[in-house]
């Protein structure tokens, strides 16, 4: 950090600030971009944050703009790789879940296939005895209809 203190002391602050990265200080205030005018690192930016101007002796955020966008890149990457694997891991529960629905979903036809076949087999059974039942009738009422007339004749 020395090279920090004598950076910060010969350095002047860059407006708008150039560098999105956005950082803060451990006591939360934002930082703000500055340009080192020192013979060891010249016109090097770097952010400091803004309540160091004020309290030189505390320990306040320093970091070099080219460091932190390097760290910034490499968190990236870190993330990035996570979600990499998150969306593998989910890709293959998706699969997982799709083909189980698959096989319930075959069961549940099959299931619903036997009870048609039941239902319908239980009709056509009901609508045969009736017209047995129908037949039956007829041929008594006819039977009985040729007795009574046979009876008369």
């Amino acid at each position: 950090m020395s090279d920090s203190s004598s950076s910060y002391h010969s350095a002047h602050r860059l407006s708008p600030p150039e560098v999105l990265t956005s950082c803060r200080c451990w006591c939360g205030q934002e930082t703000i971009t500055f340009t080192s005018k020192t013979k060891e690192n010249p016109y090097r930016r770097f952010y400091r944050c803004s309540i160091a101007l004020k309290r030189p002796n505390e320990e306040h955020l320093f970091k070099w703009v080219d460091e932190a966008l390097v760290e910034e890149i490499q968190m990236v990457n870190r993330k990035l790789k996570r979600i990499e694997e998150d969306v593998s891991d989910l890709r293959i529960n998706v699969i997982q879940n799709l083909d189980l629905q698959k096989e319930m979903l075959k069961k549940l036809e099959g299931n619903m296939v036997k009870k048609l076949e039941e239902n319908m087999v239980k009709k056509i059974e009901d609508k045969m005895a009736s017209s047995a039942l129908k037949t039956i009738g007829i041929v008594a009422v006819i039977g009985g209809a040729l007795v009574l007339l046979w009876g008369r004749i």
